[in-house]
């Protein structure tokens, strides 16, 4: 069974959680019940700091994750369920961010490259909408579950999503388990759409690398 960069993230979120569903999350949520308080900040702070150290540098980014915590759990009570709870979220340190910025008049700190797809090793392995057209090596499996229950590989790959450059980790998170658009990424960053689609490419690229190397070696 041939699979995709995209079963990263898959067996990462695979490691997290109770299975708990959003509905039953939101009403302990609401309840300010303290272990899923405290489990819903343990799950999403980290990808929040990295996205918000994309938007204002590392010296604000924990400023402004902790300040949209706030915002959050103020709002909660007012979520209407039009999206998924940590897409609003993400939502809610983008526009805090964004605002930081807005106040003090100045632009991002991380430099993005911008670059084309051209420039981009096996670019063509790519298709429009960024997901793998053809994976870097086929992986066997007797079923997905198989593949989610590899805890040693997850493990692997949480460590070198934490390795990949602010920019790269933003632009996968925000695409792949944020589920925003290019469009809202790049106005989020402060670049264009077809530099999101370098910086998610080359961070599936890497993660893609360190699958494979699993696969075919069985260590990280």
């Amino acid at each position: 069974m041939a699979l995709s960069c995209g079963w990263a993230l898959c067996i990462l979120a695979a490691t997290k959680g109770d299975g708990m569903s959003e509905t039953e999350l939101l009403a302990r949520l609401c309840r300010r019940e303290p272990a899923a308080c405290a489990a819903w900040v343990r799950e999403h702070h980290g990808r929040l700091v990295v996205i918000a150290r994309s938007i204002v540098g590392d010296a604000q980014a924990e400023e402004v994750v902790q300040e949209s915590w706030i915002a959050a759990f103020r709002a909660l009570p007012q979520f209407e369920g039009r999206s998924q709870l940590k897409t609003w979220l993400t939502r809610i340190v983008i526009n805090a961010a964004r605002g930081r910025l807005r106040v003090q008049k100045r632009l991002p700190m991380v430099s993005l490259d911008e670059e084309t797809d051209d420039n981009l090793p096996l670019s063509e392995r790519f298709r429009a909408d960024g997901h793998w057209a053809t994976p870097l090596a086929s992986w066997v499996a007797e079923s997905p579950e198989d593949m989610l229950s590899r805890a040693q590989l997850a493990d692997c790959l949480r460590y070198y999503l934490g390795e990949l450059p602010p920019a790269q980790q933003s632009a996968l998170l925000l695409r792949d388990e944020s589920g925003l658009g290019f469009a809202e990424i790049a106005a989020s960053l402060g670049t264009t759409e077809g530099n999101v689609r370098v910086l998610i490419h080359r961070a599936r690229l890497k993660l893609m690398a360190v699958m494979n190397r699993f696969e075919e070696e069985g260590e990280c």
